[in-house]
């Protein structure tokens, strides 16, 4: 259990950006993961496997107190598998609850080295939904230039 209230908040907004991500693994098939609408965009296989690299470098930086994004691990045999890929997703889900349910800092005054700034434990963590939405928005597009349905939570919290 997430005991600080601003941490718990954090997970609220964590968990509803993440299921809309696990919604559209949902509606994507095996093909669809080779799917990109540009070469440097990356398919989505390759952008949902990142989505969970980066989380897992967020997640380093709060044990360390260091953000380093150049270690992201990249493991490229689950670009190509929906149940590898959520597993990725899942595994550092289940981390950074563990993480946030053993925080016992200050959110607000611990802060997080970034390259060129330093950031709250909690403005450092506002800043991974907000990473993944902008990926969501890519995969909206994406998707819909591709022929997939987009998920019903999307169509119904973003009005689509």
């Amino acid at each position: 259990m997430i005991s600080h209230p601003w941490l718990a908040q954090f997970a609220k907004t964590w968990q509803f950006t993440r299921s809309l991500t696990y919604d559209f693994l949902k509606v994507l098939n095996e093909q669809d993961l080779s799917y990109s609408p540009q070469l440097e965009f990356g398919t989505f296989g390759k952008q949902i496997r990142h989505v969970g690299d980066v989380q897992e470098c967020y997640l380093q930086a709060l044990e360390t107190g260091m953000a380093d994004f150049s270690k992201k691990r990249m493991d490229l045999t689950m670009e190509q598998s929906l149940p590898k890929l959520e597993a990725h997703l899942r595994q550092q889900d289940v981390r950074l609850y563990d993480l946030l349910s053993k925080f016992d800092g200050d959110p607000i005054n611990q802060m997080i080295a970034w390259p060129t700034t330093k950031l709250s434990v909690l403005e450092h963590l506002f800043l991974l939904p907000q990473h993944e939405a902008i990926h969501q928005g890519q995969w909206s597009l994406a998707g819909r230039q591709h022929g997939i349905e987009l998920p019903k939570s999307w169509v119904d919290n973003w009005a689509l």
